[in-house]
Order: C-alpha cells, then sequence, then structure tokens
C-alpha cells in the first residue's frame, strides 16, 4: 500500500485493491491477469530414465516417418527449451540403472538401444524393475522434476514385493514432499512379440500399444512440462495431446489453477437480494455486491430462491488433475466497520460462521437465503465461501481412461484381439496412485473453489 503524505488528510491511492478486504477473501475477488504471464519452469534437477527392457524395440520397429512416437521422446525430452536443463541428468534402466552420455542416449532412439549384444541372451534388457525407478524417484530433492518413458507393463515377476508395497510407499514419499505426479499416455505403433502375458503365451504379436511418460515434480514445475508437451517439437505428441488420442492424468495436491480467482453469486429473479454497487471502488478487485431489505426478508411467507453459487468450477482446475471426492463447504462473516482500507482488512470485523447453505450431496453448490442474512442485523457484511475437499473418490472418474487401457490375467484372451493391446495391470498402478493421493488428500484438506460477495442489509 502507498502512504500518504505527511499531513495530508486525502487517502493514497491503493496498489492492490486486496488488501482492504479480510485476507480470505483476496483468492476471489482479485481481477485476474488476462495477459498474465504462461508458466515457467522454476528450475532444479531434471532426470530423464528411459525404460531399456527388450519389449520397448517394438516401439522402434513399428514406427514409421511420421509416426516414431518413442524415438521423439528420447529426442525432445532432454531438449525442451521450456524446461532448465541445466542440471539433467539422463538413466537408462533394465536390471540395474546406467547413465546415459549423449551418444547413448540417441542410441535409445534406435533399436540397438534395447537389443542383447550377440552372444548374451540373458543381458541385463531382458526385464526393468519400474518399482525401483519410482523409489529412487521418491528419493530425489523437492524441486527436481523427474521424468520416465516406459510401457508400465506391470508383472509379478517385475516388482521385488507385492505391488501395493513396492508402489505405495515411494507415491507417498514423492506426494509428502509437496510434489505431484503425472501420467501422460500415448497410442503407438508396435510391431512385435508381446512378453510376459500372464498366460505365458509367446505367439502374441501387436500392432499397436500404449507408451507413456510419468512425470513428478512441484506444481509449477509439472506446470511448465505440461506446457512444453502442448507445444512439443514433435507434432506427433502435439497433435496427440490436442486431438485426444493421448491422455494425461495429473495427481496432486494443488489442483487449482493459480489465478483462476472465483465464480461470484447469481441472485435469482424475485428474491429481496439484488445486485448494488455501493463499496468504493479499489484498484485490481472485483467484488460482487449485493443489497438486502432486512424487513422484506424477515415478514415473506414465500420460499425466496436467494442467490447461489454452482460449486468448484472445472476451469479452475489444472488439465488432467485427479480432483473429485467429497467436499466440505464453510462461510465466513466479516462486518464492515471502516472505509479507509486499512491494511490486511482491519476495516472488516470477523463475526464468526453463516450456517447452512451448503448442499447436502458434497458437490459444493450453495444458496444463500435471505432470511438466514437478515437475521445477521443491519450492516454491511462480507461473506467468503470455502469448498474443500476432504478425501478423493475412488475409483476416481478422472482415471477412467487409465483402466480402459488396461487388462488383467482373466481378460487376457479379448485383449491381445485388440487394434492396441492394452497394458497390463494399469488399473493397478492408477489404484494405487489413487490410495496414496487419497491418504495425502486426508492429511491435508484441499481447498477447490469459492466465493466472496459484500451484502449491505438495511
Amino acid at each position: 500500500m502507498l502512504v500518504a503524505a505527511c499531513g495530508s488528510k486525502t487517502p493514497a491511492p491503493v496498489s492492490d485493491g486486496a488488501t482492504c478486504y479480510p485476507p480470505a477473501a483476496a483468492a476471489y475477488i482479485k481481477d485476474s491477469d488476462k495477459n498474465a504471464a504462461a508458466p515457467r519452469d522454476t528450475g532444479g534437477p531434471y532426470s530423464l530414465y528411459l525404460d531399456g527392457s527388450a519389449s520397448m524395440v517394438g516401439y522402434i520397429r513399428g514406427g514409421s516417418a511420421t509416426d516414431r512416437l518413442l524415438p521423439d521422446l528420447v529426442g525432445m525430452l532432454p531438449e525442451l527449451q521450456q524446461i532448465d536443463r541445466g542440471q539433467l541428468k539422463s538413466w537408462r534402466f533394465d536390471r540395474k540403472f546406467t547413465e546415459l552420455d549423449s551418444a547413448a542416449r540417441q542410441r535409445m532412439q534406435t533399436e540397438g538401444g534395447y537389443l542383447c549384444p550377440a552372444g548374451e541372451p540373458n543381458c541385463d534388457a531382458q526385464e526393468s524393475h519400474i518399482d525401483a525407478v519410482f523409489e529412487r524417484v521418491a528419493g530425489e530433492p523437492a524441486d527436481a522434476l523427474s521424468v520416465i518413458v516406459s510401457d508400465l507393463w506391470l508383472v509379478n515377476d517385475e516388482v521385488l514385493t507385492s505391488s501395493g508395497v513396492a508402489f505405495a510407499k515411494p507415491f507417498g514419499k514423492i506426494f509428502a514432499s509437496g510434489r505431484s505426479i503425472a501420467i501422460y499416455g500415448f497410442e503407438s505403433p508396435y510391431a512385435g512379440r508381446v512378453s510376459d502375458l500372464p498366460s505365458g503365451r509367446r505367439d502374441v504379436t501387436a500392432a499397436g500399444r500404449h507408451l507413456f511418460v510419468v512425470v513428478a515434480g512441484p506444481a509449477a514445475r509439472m506446470q511448465a512440462f505440461h506446457r512444453a508437451m502442448q507445444q512439443a517439437p514433435s507434432s506427433r505428441i502435439a497433435n496427440a495431446l490436442t486431438n485426444g488420442t493421448a491422455h494425461h492424468a495429473l495427481f496432486t495436491l494443488e489442483p487449482m489453477l493459480g489465478g483462476a480467482g472465483g465464480q461470484g453469486l447469481t441472485a435469482a429473479g424475485g428474491s429481496a437480494l439484488k445486485k448494488f454497487q455501493f463499496l468504493t471502488p479499489r484498484q485490481g478487485v472485483i467484488v460482487s455486491q449485493f443489497s438486502l431489505d432486512r424487513a422484506a426478508a424477515l415478514r415473506s411467507a414465500k420460499a425466496d430462491p436467494g442467490a447461489t453459487w454452482p460449486g468448484v468450477s472445472a476451469d479452475a482446475i489444472r488439465p488432467g488433475a485427479v480432483w473429485r471426492g467429497p467436499l466440505r463447504g464453510e462461510t465466513r462473516i466479516w462486518r464492515q466497520v471502516g472505509d479507509a482500507c486499512a491494511p490486511k482488512g482491519a476495516d472488516w470485523q470477523a463475526e464468526g460462521k453463516l450456517s447452512g447453505g451448503w448442499s447436502a450431496d458434497g458437490t459444493g453448490s450453495y444458496r444463500l437465503d435471505p432470511a438466514t442474512l437478515a437475521a445477521l442485523g443491519s450492516g454491511t457484511f462480507m461473506l467468503v465461501g470455502e469448498a474443500t475437499r476432504v478425501s478423493l473418490t475412488i475409483p476416481n472418474p478422472d482415471t477412467a481412461w487409465l483402466r480402459d487401457w488396461s487388462f488383467n490375467a482373466s481378460q487376457e484372451s479379448e485383449a491381445v484381439t485388440r487394434k492396441v493391446v492394452p497394458t497390463l495391470n494399469l488399473s493397478e498402478t492408477a489404484r494405487l496412485l489413487e490410495l496414496a493421493l487419497l491418504d495425502a488428500a486426508e492429511r491435508q484438506p484441499v481447498r477447490l473453489g469459492g466465493f466472496a460477495t459484500v451484502v449491505k442489509i438495511d
């Protein structure tokens, strides 16, 4: 806030009008900047893990001049211009981890990067341990961006313990560190045998399979990475994310877009609540305002539709975020006691909470009842309502595509006949991610949306 000149009786202009109101209202009254800068990588360690198992060669052999997904990913990810590459380290994982220099990484764009050398049929490329990669990523710094390219084919021999223990522990560590996890799924051409089927069959081939990019990192870096993927130098990848043939799921404790603001209350026709602008205009804020005839509201014999808030808006949620779950609503009240724009909203005196109004179905919608409001008495009041996610729906509708792209042992005979062969036990990976996010979400409830409004009651 700017300070008035000494001896001046005229209030100085306020550079941020949000400071004139209770801090709780700031997220819902700030005028969003339509020209805000695009998300940028905040920098830090950048690790790339490439699945080196022999089955990955099918993605190379199945590619064409215009559709070469795996080579494009291997070549593109270390060179993304929007990502800080100053601390890049690249690794191949199979039975062990091998750090890759530029030449070795380029070799992973060819068949030779995945095949056993002549005379060594039992080389390390015969299998990979995705559980070990997740454990390694979990141990990286909280500001690290970690990217894994893999088929996520989950068989019993691939995990050192049961999948629940092998995956749940690192997933939990990642969320506990404040990082998020995203999975990008792509349809890819494939040429070769499908290995490690539950039945043990070795005569099944595929012309198409799914390929995945798993990313872990802090929310700001994840947002910058997502933008980089949407603007990928590979048109094959960028187009897939645009036309819906690729999918994206983001498991995060920060599902809200920064600066998304809030939707205001809407008064229904015939309500005693009326739109009415009366507050001193302040720079950088838009405040929803109503007037209420207290006597009319109290004596009304018929139900008043009041004003409503529709609930959490999908427009305020990060793309792909797995966010749906039970919500708890709360409405707090402040009474205006001054109009000098005192710092930290000191012109507004906290008066507790306003009961009722929130939907019982957990969707987060809200109705402001004029009669309840009139009981506060005359004055000017600010109401701030917030919908907080207190748990997570499992299975979550935002992860449906992961289950659609999955099969288990009992579904093998049908799965291998599909044009694009689905991924073994991918739904189990999704379930374990959901459980880890559920645990984190219940420990740390997340505000998903809300509103702020001011009502003058006469």
